[in-house]
């Protein structure tokens, strides 16, 4: 168990005694999490918990190795921190998958976090084999002298937020649709690597950069985004896919050009925000085609980011 304080992101010894603690995965991070926080902020603000806290899983991945993660450790302590929680808890899930309810409550909740809260969703489950509920949490709080809330399911054009949701629509391409129910952008973080440094030689530079395994791959295509660097936010062209122009070993990963930024990035982590999909990945007959056409590219992303945002 790793205990980090917000926003400084370090590692303390212990949750202080009595914190209002959100139980969850929190893959994603979306609007339905966020009221969970806004619950926990609350509670705290009334005086009946000392601190904001969050408590999750090292990696989502390793709770359910067939879906894949929208948001690795780095990115929710990032999002944690944004959102204002006072402390975030990480947890190895192998070490308390083989608890039943009462162990988990007792022995995670009680002596270990010392806990003056606890707050989950609608729908949360835990325990061995996912056996206990939301009821289930709240009757055991209440028979060990500690507050709780539930949180309901929140909607967006009638639809329950979800991380499932989530993943679907950045899988589909629609990362608009998925910013709605994030309420941020989706985003990616990664070392930047080397590739074929193809765009160097066309006058339009770009990084690379590698999906992890067991992390989400949004839909093949080019996308309109920002990118950090060095504290300064650019704007800049992504092309998730195979690069079938050029030689391709054929995985996917994200090649950006950063929109007038011009620098040595190879090693360092570069974070990529997705705001629309412009167009399908293709195959150019050239080089000078696919030049010409991601100098479009570039226009129709300076021009959707001057429409919607004003920039």
């Amino acid at each position: 168990m790793t205990v980090y304080k917000l926003p400084e992101c370090i590692t303390v010894p212990s949750l202080p005694e009595g914190a209002a603690i959100c139980l969850g995965n929190f893959d994603g991070v979306h609007l339905g999490h966020q009221r969970l926080f806004a619950r926990s902020a609350e509670m705290k603000d009334s005086g009946c918990c000392t601190s904001s806290c969050v408590w999750t899983f090292t990696d989502v991945a390793k709770a359910d190795s067939n879906v894949p993660c929208l948001t690795d450790m780095s990115a929710k302590l990032e999002l944690f921190s944004d959102l204002g929680l006072d402390y975030a808890v990480f947890e190895d899930f192998s070490s308390v998958r083989h608890l039943d309810c009462r162990e988990f409550f007792s022995r995670y909740l009680v002596e270990k976090l010392r806990a003056g809260g606890v707050v989950c969703g609608f729908n949360f489950r835990f325990g061995k084999g996912g056996e206990g509920d939301s009821d289930l949490l709240t009757s055991l709080a209440e028979e060990f002298g500690i507050r709780s809330s539930v949180v309901d399911a929140v909607l967006h054009n009638g639809n329950v937020i979800s991380s499932s949701l989530v993943r679907e629509y950045v899988t589909k391409g629609n990362i608009s649709a998925a910013h709605s129910l994030l309420g941020h952008p989706f985003s990616i973080k990664f070392p930047v690597v080397h590739g074929n440094e193809i765009g160097r030689t066309i006058g339009i530079p770009t990084i690379n950069q590698s999906f992890p395994e067991g992390h989400i791959i949004p839909c093949k295509g080019i996308y309109a985004c920002s990118c950090y660097v060095n504290g300064e936010i650019y704007l800049g062209v992504a092309n998730v896919g195979v690069r079938p122009t050029v030689a391709s070993d054929g995985r996917v990963n994200c090649e950006t050009h950063i929109i007038n930024y011009s620098g040595d990035l190879y090693g360092k982590e570069i974070k990529v925000e997705f705001y629309e999909r412009l167009r399908e990945e293709m195959k150019f007959d050239s080089v000078d085609a696919l030049r010409r056409q991601i100098r479009i590219d570039i226009s129709e992303c300076l021009d959707y980011f001057a429409t919607e945002y004003g920039e």
